[in-house]
């Protein structure tokens, strides 16, 4: 926390008194309060569908309340639509990033907002503006590059740029390091501390609790669509906000168990795709978790990629139970028992326009059809048989993926794949951008698996993740394998980060 403002309750710029907002059969905010001091950053806490989004659409006029006051310098505004919340100083850095990759870096930061003179775009003042708050943000980026050849990094700061261009009194950072590497999360909490000196607030949401205790001034907890606390971070801990926003005491977040590991069932050996991984070579036995683990950009989803059969590769074999697979064949691949459960759920989990029903039968339908006429009952009764074991939240199995939280839809994913009996499961990013209850009931049901047989490959780029799942953790830099680290009580997470950046020679376990 930085001290460059006084961050007490006399500079309160922003509040929200008493918002509730219904939705057809659901109440997503009752009687909710929150306010926002000139420079802070406060944090907003919450497990998927607690409400925070609905609270943001609000903050920012993509919503309209039911009831309720909002204040800015204590007179009481009313938001139309989105335009008057971002004139009045709000804006919504998205985890969705909303850059127009072909335009320079210049047009980005003042799309919609461009300077005129006359009828014709001022070039001259454009270029100059930008350079001013590239500087401004420290960044050391050309006004003219071409924004979509920037880094993911660059381009959330583009955005940043763009609500500084707008005059913003308050950026609303929604998941900003979901997609970003160590680095590019150290750059962005620079940045926010610069917002800070400048007077401007920052409303940081994100299930990263770690980077909450580290950036935030203050943190609110809403559970439910309800307020449940709202502290200073120094009267607060970790432990504290995650039963907050749960309404228990987790306990052992990973829940992990020795099991009886049997036969090795699948087998890697040499697997090469030329210019982007190189000689991965690897096993994992029955009952067995094997944790991998890299940086953004070492190539550690396009391995299982290939060796799940959704990429080819050059050379080199995937082996499940002394069988090889047909490379690049998935379908060879999910008839030897072999899933896969991929890291962009929504783009290649899942169709979210369809039901929960739908989604997760359909790689069953085969099974569940009686001369080409799907039989409905039973792909009911299979479909509740899994909404009740991992406990779905849904008014029904006919509601829409799209409408349910992040964790929801992550465990429709999982159990499209537990339907089909798998021997190997790949799980990439288990739990990215989903909230602490989610994450522990996704391990517990993972650890189940493994209780059960099955052999479980967890791709993560979170080191604690890995480290308490996995009973040994392979390492991956630069497309090549550098170690498998055997999980024990003396294994460090300098220890993981170190092989990951080629810092140590390749050891077995």
């Amino acid at each position: 926390m930085t001290e460059n403002v006084s961050v007490t309750r006399e500079n309160t710029f922003f509040r929200l008194e008493d918002i509730t907002k219904t939705f057809p059969g659901v109440k997503a905010l009752s009687v909710v309060s929150f306010d926002l001091r000139v420079g802070e950053v406060h944090a907003l806490c919450g497990e998927n569908g607690a409400g925070k989004s609905t609270l943001i659409k609000v903050m920012t006029g993509a919503h309209k309340k039911d009831s309720g006051s909002i204040f800015i310098d204590n007179e009481k505004v009313e938001f139309a639509n989105t335009h008057q919340a971002i004139e009045m100083g709000i804006s919504c850095v998205y985890q969705e990033l909303s850059i127009v990759p072909l335009l320079d870096v210049a047009r980005n930061l003042f799309i919609g907002n461009l300077p005129m003179k006359g009828k014709v775009i001022d070039y001259k003042k454009l270029y100059a503006d930008t350079a001013d708050i590239l500087k401004k943000l420290g960044l050391n980026i050309s006004p003219h590059e071409k924004a979509g050849d920037l880094s993911v990094g660059q381009q959330q700061m583009i955005e940043i740029g763009r609500a500084l261009t707008r005059k913003a009194r308050c950026i609303i950072m929604d998941e900003p390091t979901s997609s970003l590497s160590e680095r590019e999360t150290d750059t962005l909490f620079e940045i926010i501390e610069i917002l800070k000196a400048q007077k401007i607030a920052v409303v940081y949401i994100s299930h990263k609790l770690d980077e909450v205790m580290h950036i935030a001034d203050r943190v609110t907890v809403i559970r439910d669509g309800q307020h449940i606390i709202t502290k200073d971070i120094c009267d607060i801990t970790e432990v504290q906000i995650i039963s907050n926003m749960i309404g228990r005491d987790l306990g052992n977040m990973y829940c992990k168990e020795p099991v009886n590991q049997k036969d090795t069932v699948l087998e890697v050996k040499n697997l090469t795709k030329d210019g982007v991984f190189k000689d991965i070579s690897f096993e994992v036995r029955a009952g067995e978790i094997l944790g991998f683990f890299g940086l953004v950009g070492a190539g550690r989803s396009e391995i299982m990629r290939a060796v799940f059969g959704a990429d080819k590769y050059d050379s080199g074999q995937v082996i499940i139970n002394g069988k090889a697979l047909k490379p690049g064949s998935p379908a060879a691949s999910i008839a030897s028992g072999l899933g896969f459960v991929t890291e962009d759920r929504k783009q290649e989990g899942l169709m979210l326009e369809l039901s929960i029903l739908a989604n997760m039968t359909l790689p069953k339908l085969k099974d569940l059809s009686s001369g080409g006429i799907i039989r409905r009952k039973a792909q009911r009764e299979i479909t509740q048989k899994y909404v009740d074991s991992i406990r779905i939240k849904t008014p029904s199995m006919n509601q829409l993926a799209v409408n349910l939280s992040g964790g929801n839809q992550q465990k429709i994913v999982i159990a499209k794949w537990l339907m089909m009996n798998p021997k190997v499961l790949i799980v990439d990013e288990p739990t990215r951008g989903i909230d602490v209850g989610s994450k522990a009931e996704i391990y517990a049901l993972m650890n189940e698996l493994a209780k059960g047989g099955v052999a479980i490959i967890v791709v993560s780029s979170e080191i604690e993740e890995v480290m308490g799942l996995g009973d040994s953790v392979v390492t991956i830099f630069e497309g090549r394998k550098t170690a498998r680290l055997k999980v024990t009580d003396t294994l460090t997470r300098e220890d993981i980060l170190a092989a990951s950046i080629g810092g140590v020679t390749v050891k077995c376990s």
